[in-house]
């Protein structure tokens, strides 16, 4: 909704996956969750066992921390948020991480396994931490919803962005148009 100008304040009812509510805090896990039968179900582990150390390695909040969550584009926000949250393209990503680390040159080191991408990969992580993240998608945003396999996503947590804004301006006078015009690239006599 958010990627076509639409806002949704998100109660748990609104949600359309148990697993990124009670992960967001909205509300506890169901136990077909819990105990990973819903997992085996869907071909996502090998084993039970797999899957109950998925779920016990992730972020969560606690149960009833959250009362829910507003999914909106960042210029029509009507609160301040705690995560931006970007979907795009793969080179868009790397130049959101040169950005993000234009002045420091820091490496990022991103946790990310692919299950539970936007709830804890690119909501959580970031929200808990304070650091940015990277994901690749997870089976739920890709099944639910009209995401494209081109594309990847990011979390921001609201702090890092002037700092990522103006290093994106800065590569934007040289570094990105230079590497769009493949200038490393022999003349092609």
């Amino acid at each position: 909704a958010a990627r076509r100008g639409g806002s949704l304040l998100m109660t748990a009812g609104y949600h359309s996956c148990a697993d990124g509510t009670s992960i967001l805090g909205l509300t506890g896990i169901p136990p077909n969750l819990a105990g990973g039968d819903v997992y085996i179900k869907l071909g996502k582990v090998a084993s039970v066992e797999a899957a109950k150390r998925m779920v016990s390695e992730r972020l969560t909040l606690p149960e009833g921390s959250i009362r829910a969550t507003l999914v909106t584009p960042l210029a029509a926000a009507v609160m301040k948020p705690d995560v931006v949250a970007v979907m795009a393209p793969p080179e868009s990503m790397m130049w959101l991480c040169l950005a993000s680390t234009f002045y420091t040159g820091r490496r990022h080191t991103f946790k990310m396994s692919s299950y539970n991408a936007q709830c804890v990969e690119t909501t959580l992580f970031p929200y808990t931490t304070g650091e940015i993240n990277m994901s690749l998608g997870c089976y739920g945003c890709r099944a639910s919803s009209d995401i494209g396999d081109d594309m990847m996503f990011m979390g921001i947590p609201l702090s890092h962005l002037p700092s990522l804004v103006e290093g994106l301006e800065r590569l934007e006078k040289k570094a990105i148009p230079d590497s769009r015009a493949k200038i490393y690239l022999p003349p092609l006599v």
